[in-house]
């Protein structure tokens, strides 16, 4: 047909956003997110079912890549679905991902295997209180309900609006073929043009140490179960061999270790004494005094 019309990328990306706009007109799809490699398979061979597929031991297999020797998820001996387990991700039109960091601040990595372009939206790891506090500027009512709204991965916000507050809004569309790399603290969104399947995981080279830290923070802020503990990774990373290479990040991050544990005994003995003086019961000193 001669005047068929071909839809470009920018084509489907105004009508998704025509969507979210416009309250009348609904629009229901599907997503197949966060599908379980270990229980449906991954799209890449692994060392169990294709050891001698060689790449089934390439770096770039997302199945090797968090437990790579620069990854410091290799200390942490537990498997996180989802961290350091691959996920899938079966996409159709306009199916979405609201905008979200990763848990613990850590690096992200998505590979497309087959299908239709996927658009991400992303801002700089430097821009996420000014992005917080643009977002709680739009929906005070809904952040004075729920608190921990950005945790639920439901709010989208247009990336004019946002700039609009002054934060930097990045996009890029990605293809089959194609990795999209996230990084700590970096909020990112999108949709999909069509069908599409995705796999993605998290790593963490050395520099992501301190990321981490901050990420278990703002969890334990808004009373959400980390991962994985991030001091015991510490500790089994230091009762390993260690290397100059390895000393340069543990050494700090074990330092910073002992100062939240002594800050946290001095409020802890602090506040047990203010309860003390203020109710006339004895503080509590420690098993060893109190038998």
């Amino acid at each position: 047909n001669e005047h068929k019309h071909t839809l470009t990328e920018q084509d489907v990306e105004r009508e998704f956003w025509r969507l979210v706009d416009d309250h009348n007109d609904p629009v229901e799809v599907e997503y197949g997110a966060d599908i379980h490699s270990t229980t449906h398979g991954s799209g890449f061979p692994t060392i169990e079912k294709q050891p001698r597929d060689p790449y089934s031991t390439d770096p770039w297999n997302l199945n090797i890549w968090p437990l790579d020797k620069e990854s410091l998820f290799r200390h942490v001996k537990t498997d996180v679905s989802g961290m350091t387990i691959p996920w899938l991700y079966v996409g159709m039109v306009f199916s979405t991902f609201c905008w979200h960091n990763e848990d613990h601040f850590a690096y992200s990595v998505n590979y497309q295997h087959i299908g239709e372009t996927k658009t991400w939206y992303g801002i700089p790891g430097a821009d996420t209180e000014k992005f917080e506090l643009a977002m709680r500027n739009e929906m005070p009512e809904l952040f004075e309900s729920q608190p921990d709204i950005l945790f639920q991965l439901v709010t989208l916000a247009k990336p004019e609006k946002l700039r609009q507050a002054d934060v930097s809004v990045y996009a890029i569309d990605q293809h089959a073929g194609q990795f999209v790399i996230t990084f700590p603290k970096a909020y990112h969104a999108g949709f999909n043009h069509g069908f599409n399947v995705n796999e993605a995981v998290n790593f963490a080279p050395a520099d992501w140490e301190p990321f981490g830290e901050e990420g278990v923070r703002r969890l334990r802020a808004f009373r959400k179960q980390p991962c994985f503990s991030h001091d015991e990774m510490l500790l089994t990373a230091a009762s390993g061999p260690c290397s100059i290479t390895t000393a340069k990040w543990l050494g700090p991050a074990l330092e910073r270790m002992r100062e939240n544990e002594i800050y946290a005994r001095k409020f802890f003995l602090e506040q047990e004494e203010a309860e003390a003086a203020t109710t006339g019961s004895e503080p509590y000193l420690g098993p060893r005094y109190h038998k």
